[in-house]
């Protein structure tokens, strides 16, 4: 802060005359760093094999038709954890018949937004590609002999509810004809009953009249009057029972009646959960390949793209430190001269 603009320039100046001085030191040490850089970009002495990468697109085992995962049997996050934490590399190992200590599988899993969809992919190198695809491959065949029994456990429980429903329908229907057949039997034993009744009511009135005729002729004598009497109390009393039974059957013919018409409501919602269950049983799945192992198209990127640059950089500052070295040591060399 306390040097003058002259000074200022003085130092500027002598800082461009030891670069120019010095300029091939510095265009040569330049030159070489970016030599460097550039050798290691292109890894000319010890190229690194491209990397390719196998990727599939999976739906884990579903009971629904959704694909955001309201429906699963496994959710995604929970198959992209078994995948990532080695769940199935032993496994597969086996089925590859790899050495148990060898071939530790790095799995990339990804899930898109808002999706129950599984992005599987594993890197390899451009020898390897087809041992890639291989081992995708091995790892949708163990996941999805994983969920087997699970699913046919499902599948199955769905089956006994759908026969359960069936054997209720058949066992309505089997009611609905049984009451329907008492209430038949009922109509035909009022129809018997309201004949005894005509022939009760016939007789009553019988009875009446050749009373009458009686107290008109004034021949009624005591015996015909009890025996009148007797008569006309026994055939009240077997008019009453007659009513009276067929109250009851009347009773129980409303009765069996809306039995019956609540087993045709009972046998559609029957009808219904089986249609309900077919349904489900037909979304029931295991795990989906969406989009089968590919390989991508072009080789990973080894983001070296910064490397072009911070050669630059280094280039620069190691010429400009050589060349002031360069002149300190020579600056040196003269005063002890």
């Amino acid at each position: 802060m306390t040097q003058n603009p002259e000074e200022i320039e003085i130092d500027l100046s002598w800082y461009i005359k030891v670069l120019l001085k010095y300029k091939k030191t510095f265009i040569a040490v330049f030159l070489l760093i970016i030599a460097i850089g550039f050798v290691y970009k292109l890894n000319l002495f010890n190229p690194a094999p491209k990397i390719y990468r196998i990727t599939t697109l999976l739906q884990p085992p579903v009971r629904g038709e959704a694909l955001t995962g309201a429906n699963d049997l496994e959710s995604a996050e929970n198959l992209k954890g078994l995948i990532v934490n080695k769940a199935f590399d032993e496994a597969l190992r086996k089925r590859l018949k790899l050495a148990p200590d060898k071939n530790d599988f790095v799995f990339n899993v990804a899930i898109p937004d808002k999706t129950n969809i599984l992005q599987v992919s594993i890197d390899m190198e451009s020898n390897k590609k087809e041992f890639g695809l291989e081992i995708l491959q091995n790892l949708i065949d163990l996941i999805t002999e994983t969920y087997v029994n699970r699913i046919d456990a499902i599948v199955a429980d769905i089956a006994s509810q759908i026969k359960f429903n069936e054997l209720s329908i058949v066992n309505a229907q089997e009611k609905a004809k049984n009451l329907e057949e008492q209430i038949k039997e009922i109509i035909g034993r009022e129809d018997k009953l309201k004949e005894e009744l005509r022939f009760i009511n016939t007789n009553t009135v019988q009875i009446l009249d050749n009373r009458k005729g009686l107290l008109k002729a004034k021949a009624v004598t005591e015996n015909a009057a009890l025996s009148l009497a007797s008569y006309f109390q026994n055939n009240s009393s077997y008019l009453n029972q007659v009513n009276n039974q067929f109250i009851e059957l009347s009773l129980r013919k409303i009765n069996l009646g809306l039995e019956l018409k609540y087993i045709d409501p009972q046998v559609k919602n029957m009808q219904m959960a089986i249609d309900k269950l077919n349904i489900s049983k037909g979304f029931i799945s295991n795990l989906k390949i969406l989009s089968l192992p590919r390989v991508s198209s072009v080789p990973l990127s080894q983001k070296k793209k910064k490397i072009s640059p911070l050669s630059l950089v280094i280039g620069l500052f190691s010429g400009a430190v050589t060349v002031f070295l360069q002149e300190f040591w020579a600056t040196k060399l003269k005063k002890h001269a």
